[in-house]
């Protein structure tokens, strides 16, 4: 199952990565559906056994705040960026070994929603590079088998640079 999931999500990495303000819309789809996927793979495994029911809910529960988040589109924006901020700081600073990381992530993510309400097309472009960078680094790893190395972070900020860079070339006539 790691294989198929891997390469899923090093796809939706790359299209975050390069292409996520020019088609906003549904990039803030698809960043509403990794939270809904995400926050149903939680719980999942409590009340299904199976493996193939457990992706099915986990997509059920991503194409449900999928939808919501494309019909609203400033909550969508807010959640949309806190949310790549909080993931990518998670992943960024390790695993949580008390109550501080979490909180600390939690305030970037709420800062960063704040900010991408004002200032959405920077904002945008920041947060889709951001959780596309972290996508496709994950699953690149994960798909060559190599645990996360001591230069993760350097990689990490230099796809982001990449993306963001080639996002902002490219969408400097889009509102």
């Amino acid at each position: 199952m790691e294989i198929p999931t891997g390469i899923i999500g090093l796809v939706i990495g790359l299209f975050l990565l390069f292409f996520g303000y020019r088609l906003k819309k549904i990039a803030i789809t698809v960043i509403w559906f990794l939270i809904g996927f995400w926050l149903v793979s939680l719980f999942v495994d409590k009340i299904v056994a199976d493996e193939m029911w457990q992706l099915i809910l986990c997509g059920v529960g991503g194409l449900v705040l999928g939808m919501f988040g494309m019909t609203i589109e400033k909550i969508a924006v807010f959640a949309s960026v806190g949310f790549a901020f909080f993931m990518s700081a998670m992943n960024a600073f390790g695993p949580a070994t008390d109550w501080t990381l979490p909180a600390i992530c939690v305030a970037i993510g709420v800062v960063a929603g704040v900010i991408a309400v004002w200032f959405i097309k920077p904002m945008v472009i920041i947060a889709t590079s951001v959780q596309g960078a972290q996508l496709v680094l994950t699953n690149a790893l994960l798909l060559l088998n190599i645990a996360q190395p001591q230069w993760y972070l350097i990689a990490y900020v230099a796809i982001i640079l990449i993306g963001g860079i080639f996002q902002w070339n490219n969408c400097k006539n889009i509102e």
